[in-house]
């Protein structure tokens, strides 16, 4: 074990001030120092939780889905009386952390930059379905290409060759094993409406190229008794990088660790050739947004709380 992934992964003999602030975060969060909680919405509260009316006034933690011009359905989400709130039908249905606004930031709700490590309690129906179809997922996306501001324009680029990412922290499928994955993708290129589109070597499809990878879990990561249909907790977390650390992403399920990190050199570091930069670095530069979402079987979240070293770095409205 080296010494990034040991840093990373000794949880259980990290000293930390046992202190009841960090008594009350979670183990991969306080192994990296991120103990400042951010953002927390547990949906038993009513209050700013989530923008029921679908109004879409600034404050709230949570909104419908409504980035590229989409029409959200208020039947296919929405606060259930347990104390969770349930999405369904793709992105009609799906939940985010910010939308869009026509004030003059464009956006309400929060999104997160400079490392993030998010713990989310959830549960769905494990029944199988195909993989083609929408299906529960907890996964996150750079602002900067969901604002359609440009912002995702790869430097030195010709007009329109984007570039940004998707942290997928939960995506279930039926398949063996694991049915849960977790993994990463850049997006890059021009967007491709329909058909396909060959960039150098690469035969690029809808909607835009990509450079992706998921995580291969450790064996018996998923205990054989692990039922999706009871409350499940899941945390991503996401530690940028700096000058002496690289940058590294890694799930985890019911505390354990479901896979080794992901991880990138600092942003200085030199990058010459395009793959060098589509290794996940990106999201040291950008801002992401969550997002709870399923495809006709819906999924139902208790809580979502985010952990950071500060929020110096997110951008809220």
């Amino acid at each position: 074990m080296n010494r990034n992934t040991k840093w990373l992964f000794c949880v259980a003999t990290l000293s930390v001030a046992a202190t009841p602030a960090v008594a009350q975060v979670p183990a991969p969060c306080s192994a990296i120092g991120y103990i400042t909680k951010t953002f927390d919405s547990g949906f038993a509260e009513r209050g700013k939780n989530f923008d029921e009316a679908g109004t879409y006034p600034p404050g709230y933690l949570w909104y419908r889905w409504n980035w590229f011009n989409t029409k959200p359905n208020r039947r296919l989400s929405g606060l259930r009386s347990d104390g969770s709130i349930s999405a369904s039908g793709g992105l009609d249905g799906s939940l985010v952390s910010a939308a869009r606004s026509s004030n003059s930031s464009g956006f309400v709700g929060t999104a997160f930059g400079g490392g993030a490590c998010v713990e989310v309690t959830l549960r769905f129906d494990p029944s199988p379905r195909s993989s083609s179809e929408p299906h529960p997922s907890f996964w996150a996306m750079s602002k900067e290409h969901l604002d359609g501001s440009g912002a995702d324009q790869w430097p030195g680029k010709e007009p329109g060759f984007t570039h940004f990412v998707e942290w997928d922290i939960l995506e279930y499928f039926k398949v063996q094993p694991p049915a849960f994955l977790s993994g990463w993708i850049d997006w890059y290129g021009r967007y491709i409406p329909h058909g396909e589109l060959k960039l150098d070597e690469q035969v690029c499809h809808r909607p835009f190229c990509k450079r992706a990878n998921t995580f291969k879990p450790y064996p018996r990561a998923f205990p054989p008794t692990l039922d999706w249909s009871n409350w499940q907790t899941i945390v991503g977390v996401w530690t940028s990088s700096s000058v002496d650390r690289p940058g590294c992403i890694q799930t985890f399920l019911n505390g354990a660790p479901i896979a080794p990190q992901h991880c990138w050199t600092s942003l200085t570091s030199t990058r010459d050739r395009m793959e060098e930069f589509l290794d996940f670095s990106l999201i040291d530069r950008h801002h992401m947004v969550l997002v709870i979402g399923s495809g006709k079987d819906p999924i139902f979240v208790r809580s979502v709380r985010v952990y950071q070293q500060s929020s110096r770095d997110n951008l809220s409205n």
